[in-house]
């Protein structure tokens, strides 16, 4: 909220809009009570379809300022925040939280209550307390837990959504049957793979062939190059991440990590693709099974949610 009252470049540029998207939310966070329903107001004349109060971020900078995570150690700061927001707010508020600050202080049944009472119409459960890591599974039976205590408290009224570990649709099936959410919420499944939500919902069966990986980059290369014009330099830097995610899972893809890393211009970019698909039969598939990408990834320490956050959330509590 701090970047948003100083106008910060880097968070305006995040709640820009394409003409193309017909839905989008913003997120926001604050240390206070205060702060979070000032940048609600200032949102109100922003063209978004929804409000998310983060209170599930781990990354330390924003938990050491009282946001994301940090507003799982102050119940009661949930309860007020939650309905100056929904009071304030012109659109749908909706929350995301993780299970507690850590296993010894998992509180999320109480915090659950609390924004349901509170009036948001929509709860995001993030199977992990703030203190573990992605190499600790998603704890399902205790999303399940927070969901039920939420519609209790709401009379049946908020949907709850449940985050985590969702690399596929048996991950996705698996969170619906055993957490008992209305629905789920992809994160780093979707990372180099935003065939995720085809494949969920069942319109994508199987894994994209090199031709079909190939096109999609070309597009998301295209998208990325319009959208950072003013910042021709920028532009060919920022992508560098998509691709190692992009590249995961295709013969030889470890060994071309230098060159990718190396790539200065859109053109060299697009060249390296074509050039490594030509080298590939166009209908070899990415990985066998989504569960082998998911051992792959956890084998690898694939941790990017957290890097993007990282990177991302450099505007909280920014001043210029």
């Amino acid at each position: 909220t701090n970047a948003m009252h100083h106008r910060n470049s880097r968070t305006q540029e995040m709640m820009s809009r394409h003409v193309s998207e017909e839905r989008l939310g913003v997120q926001i966070t604050g240390p206070t009570v205060e702060s979070v329903t000032s940048g609600i107001r200032l949102l109100n004349d922003k063209p978004f379809d929804t409000v998310d109060i983060n209170m599930g971020c781990p990354v330390r900078k924003v938990v050491g300022n009282g946001c994301g995570s940090g507003f799982l150690r102050d119940p009661a700061r949930v309860s007020a925040t939650v309905e100056a927001a929904v009071t304030n707010s012109k659109a749908p508020l909706t929350v995301k939280i993780r299970l507690g600050y850590s296993r010894e202080e998992k509180n999320v049944n109480d915090i659950a209550e609390r924004i349901a009472r509170a009036g948001a119409v929509m709860l995001t459960i993030h199977g992990r307390c703030k203190s573990e890591n992605y190499s600790t599974p998603v704890d399902l039976l205790s999303i399940r837990e927070g969901a039920e205590a939420a519609r209790a408290a709401s009379g049946g009224r908020i949907t709850v959504i449940g985050n985590g570990d969702l690399f596929g649709p048996k991950d996705a099936a698996r969170m619906l049957e055993v957490a008992g959410v209305d629905g789920v919420m992809v994160s780093r499944g979707a990372l180099g793979s935003p065939w995720i939500f085809r494949q969920i919902l069942g319109t994508m069966t199987g894994e994209p062939t090199v031709a079909e990986w190939r096109d999609v980059i070309l597009r998301h290369l295209d998208y990325h190059a319009e959208y950072y014009q003013p910042y021709e330099e920028l532009a060919p830097l920022l992508f560098r991440k998509h691709l190692m995610w992009y590249f995961s899972g295709y013969p030889g893809a470890r060994s071309m990590r230098p060159t990718l890393g190396s790539l200065e211009t859109i053109e060299s970019i697009r060249e390296t693709v074509l050039e490594y698909a030509d080298t590939l039969p166009p209908t070899l598939p990415r990985y066998a099974t989504r569960e082998e990408m998911a051992r792959h990834r956890l084998a690898q320490g694939f941790d990017p949610k957290f890097d993007m956050d990282r990177e991302l959330d450099r505007g909280v509590g920014a001043e210029g």
